[in-house]
């Protein structure tokens, strides 16, 4: 009886071990269940999480504010040219009517610019005959015999878009019925696009990197007509 008494301290000091141990092992064994998860390694993953979600957005934000940019500005020239494309139009078919065909690209357009009616925002330099707006240079083409009118349109930096080029024909091979020609062709690529030459033919024009597109905005007065 001595002898329990004496070891009673040593047999609590056991049982609360055991209790001890089998607590540890227990949770291990329910987190290896469970999966246990460290609130630190938690917090960082969701914050890294919304990092790269966050960046992501501002790249795609970025992206189409940039594609956005250029295709408004694309369509901006487009509409540039368009314009210079019917003022020379009709400019040189009523000096045509008149018996007063320009003789030259030059005297074409001085002669738009004497008459105040190149479209507005635009700027002649006749010393370079080239036409000065917001967002490109435009340079101006033009024969009498048939009447076709060119306009090269070339960004004054990447985001004001492509190089594009505008074509008002007239042509013995179109239907009186229908003599009006514009032809709309806008280079696929920013890069490493060969200036077009004055009225080569569209499988060339598409050769050096261009490609066409429908466009018929702009109406070709026929001289013919009033004969």
């Amino acid at each position: 009886m001595m002898q329990l008494q004496r070891n009673k301290p040593l047999l609590i000091v056991g049982t609360i071990v055991i209790l001890i141990v089998g607590a540890r092992l227990l949770l291990t064994a329910l987190s290896e269940r469970t999966g246990s998860v460290d609130p630190r390694i938690t917090l960082l993953s969701n914050e890294a999480q919304q990092r790269i979600e966050r960046q992501r957005r501002q790249q795609v934000h970025a992206f189409m504010s940039v594609a956005e940019g250029e295709v408004s500005r694309t369509e901006e020239r487009i509409r540039e040219a368009a314009a210079l494309a019917l003022v020379a139009t009709l400019v040189a078919a009523n000096e045509s009517l008149g018996r007063r065909t320009p003789a030259s690209t030059n005297a074409l357009l001085v002669g738009v610019n004497a008459a105040g009616l190149l479209p507005p925002g635009m700027r002649l330099d006749e010393s370079s005959g080239l036409v000065h707006s917001v967002r490109g240079e435009l340079q101006l083409r033009y024969r009498f015999e048939p009447l076709e009118i060119e306009v090269l349109s070339v960004g004054k930096e990447r985001l004001d878009g492509p190089m594009l080029l505008i074509r008002v024909s007239q042509s013995s091979s179109h239907s009186k019925a229908n003599p009006e020609v514009a032809q709309l062709y806008i280079a696929t690529r920013l890069d490493e696009v060969p200036l077009p030459r004055p009225f080569m033919s569209e499988a060339e024009i598409i050769t050096l990197g261009f490609a066409p597109e429908p466009f018929r905005a702009v109406t070709l007065p026929n001289p013919e007509a009033n004969k």
